[in-house]
């Protein structure tokens, strides 16, 4: 029994050197870490949707001088839609995709709106 415990242990003292003689250690973010940066831009996201009140505002200003009072409020529901929808999706979907895929992209990327809103589009 004493002989198995020491195995055991001596196996695990190796276990690890296998990473530590390697030439290059590796420029991938740790799983961990990529699913919490993941996470934190979904809460971000929740939390500072009504900022895109304030982004659909300047850009329609902007893109559409005479019409921007009727192309506003569309131009905010799909924002703010966009917004919400790729916060929610950042906390209980991407994770468990980006575990099985190295493929990190939220859905604001998707609709051509910048990962958080402060950001210039």
């Amino acid at each position: 029994m004493e002989k198995k415990i020491a195995w055991i242990l001596l196996g695990l003292l190796f276990l690890g050197t296998t990473s530590l003689c390697a030439g290059e250690p590796s420029k991938t973010k740790a799983a961990l870490d990529k699913i919490a940066s993941i996470e934190k831009r979904g809460i971000v996201n929740l939390f500072t949707w009504p900022g895109e009140a304030v982004n659909a505002f300047t850009t329609e200003k902007k893109d559409h001088p005479r019409a921007w009072p009727a192309t506003y409020l569309p131009r905010f529901l799909a924002n703010f839609l966009t917004r919400l929808g790729s916060g929610v999706y950042d906390i209980l979907v991407l994770p468990w995709y980006a575990a099985a895929t190295n493929d990190t992209t939220p859905l604001t990327r998707r609709f051509d709106l910048p990962d958080y809103v402060w950001e210039k589009e």
